[in-house]
């Protein structure tokens, strides 16, 4: 009987311990209206590139990556290039992982466009061998 008490204390207090007031206050400086008006003639060509994936569906939901720019891939050492395009060009969650050749082969490079891509299909039972082929081109802002 004279324990209920003391635990209706204790649980009150930390009940009343846990409740707390957090405000966080953020300004941010957004201008209604940004522009930036460049032309192509403020870019220079780099040149253009090509990056080659190949890999294995079973089911449709499994995929087993074979090789990456004409190398057999290895799961375990793998690089992977994010490069922001427009949303509406859709580059693929497996030609990121080839999109270190860009960065390889033009490391000063300012913008990225991906200009073609090309998919073969072997279909097999159960599945499919897929081939991908990107092209982009890369410019580099003059100064």
């Amino acid at each position: 009987m004279k324990r209920l008490p003391l635990f209706l204390i204790v649980l009150t207090l930390c009940l009343t311990s846990c409740i707390s007031e957090h405000r966080i206050n953020r300004t941010y400086f957004r201008p209604d209206d940004v522009r930036l008006e460049m032309s192509m003639s403020d870019f220079e060509y780099l040149g253009k590139t090509t990056i080659d994936v190949e890999y294995k569906t079973y089911f449709g939901i499994f995929r087993k990556i074979l090789s990456i720019n004409g190398i057999p891939y290895n799961h375990r050492y793998h690089s992977e290039t994010r490069v922001k395009t427009d949303p509406k060009i859709r580059v693929g969650s497996v030609m990121r992982r080839g999109m270190y050749k860009v960065i390889e082969d033009y490391p000063d490079a300012d913008y990225v466009i991906p200009t073609q891509q090309q998919q073969n299909y072997e279909h097999m039972f159960m599945g499919r061998v897929v081939h991908k082929k990107l092209t982009v081109k890369v410019y580099k802002l003059r100064e």
